[in-house]
């Protein structure tokens, strides 16, 4: 009885527990640099950059994460370029993809969540490793010239749905929009046991300076875990009963 009460109280600790992930802890590639204790993934044009969580992360386990970031156009060509990504992939935590609009993460045959600015103007999903077909924005990111703002993406390991929701401040305009995507991906049978989390960004002709400013994680209990816990809570109140009445 000891054992089931620990096990369960264990795994809900151990899977409900958020990490905050100390961004100079990265490996950097290409572009990226530490910079007042922010992951800068671009300061210039033409340019790609990313910072890896240095182990893999299995892919058979829910989890959500949660980051913050700031978008700030360097004021040339008027609209900033062209973009970041949160990105899952196998290839390594030392690699890069393609700069400009493909936002540091074509070609490493990922799933992201991207943020597309300069024309482009997409917030969402890519399961297929390329930034086409990325939901609308609905409104101007790049014309914004300052971007701030906040996502939540999370997987369920057991449906293989990933989601993500975001709030975006326009500092242009002191308005606040939000975006939300949602797409059905198996990490385990595109990636096999692990795979790689970090960051991605991307500027072509114009100018971004492009930072990662907050990152943590936190495992999702599954449903069996659930059940533990429950089980294992009215133990300890049945316990707890009996030792008042005695």
């Amino acid at each position: 009885m000891r054992l089931l009460i620990a096990s369960a109280l264990a795994a809900f600790a151990l899977n409900a527990s958020a990490t905050t992930v100390d961004l100079s802890s990265l490996n950097l590639a290409g572009s990226a640099h530490l910079v007042g204790g922010n992951l800068q993934l671009t300061s210039g044009g033409s340019q790609a950059g990313a910072g890896w969580i240095q182990q893999a992360v299995s892919t058979s386990q829910s989890f959500s994460i949660d980051f913050s970031f700031s978008l700030q156009g360097l004021g040339f060509n008027g609209n900033m370029a062209d973009g970041i990504g949160l990105v899952f992939q196998n290839k390594g935590n030392n690699v890069v993809g393609n700069g400009g609009s493909d936002v540091g993460y074509w070609s490493l045959d990922g799933v992201g969540s991207i943020i597309q600015t300069w024309h482009n103007n997409t917030i969402g999903l890519s399961t297929n490793g390329v930034v086409q077909g990325v939901k609308p924005a609905g409104w101007s990111l790049g014309a914004a010239q300052n971007v701030t703002g906040s996502e939540t993406v999370s997987y369920n390991a057991t449906t293989h749905v990933l989601t993500m929701s975001g709030s975006f401040l326009d500092g242009s305009t002191n308005t606040v929009h939000t975006a939300s995507d949602s797409a059905t991906v198996d990490l385990s049978a595109k990636f096999g046991n692990t795979m790689y989390m970090g960051f991605t960004g991307g500027t072509g002709g114009s100018y971004a300076d492009q930072r990662i400013t907050g990152f943590s994680v936190s495992a999702v209990p599954e449903p069996e875990s659930y059940a533990m816990l429950v089980a294992g809570l009215g133990l300890l109140g049945f316990m707890a009963r009996r030792r008042k009445a005695a």
